[in-house]
């Protein structure tokens, strides 16, 4: 027996859900969204998709800016223990980072 063939009689039912093998002659899926036109794919990104795409892209595009010496600078200070702290300045950008991740939500 070929698997293609099926037994007399055997009549599909209607398609469920997002069945892939639903019968041919139903034309609405079970949640009322029209079928996908064959041979075409569609794809939705959603917001925090394609704002990381438009950081990647802002990277991408940067100048490659050389920071070595400044990070050498600060290593330096570091160790040497004559770097400080700017408390102010780092409040501000702790509320901006909060500020941005509220905004993702």
């Amino acid at each position: 027996m070929a698997i293609d063939k099926l037994p007399p009689g055997y009549r599909p039912g209607p398609s469920v859900g997002n069945n892939p093998y639903a019968a041919k002659n139903d034309t609405v899926q079970a949640d009322n969204r029209p079928q996908a036109v064959p041979g075409r794919d569609e794809v939705t990104l959603t917001p925090e998709a394609k704002q990381l795409s438009r950081m990647q892209q802002s990277l991408a595009a940067s100048d490659g800016t050389d920071n070595s010496a400044r990070l050498e600078a600060l290593k330096k200070a570091i160790n040497e223990g004559s770097y400080q702290v700017d408390a102010e300045r780092l409040a501000g950008n702790i509320i901006n980072l909060e500020q941005d991740i509220e905004s993702l939500y």
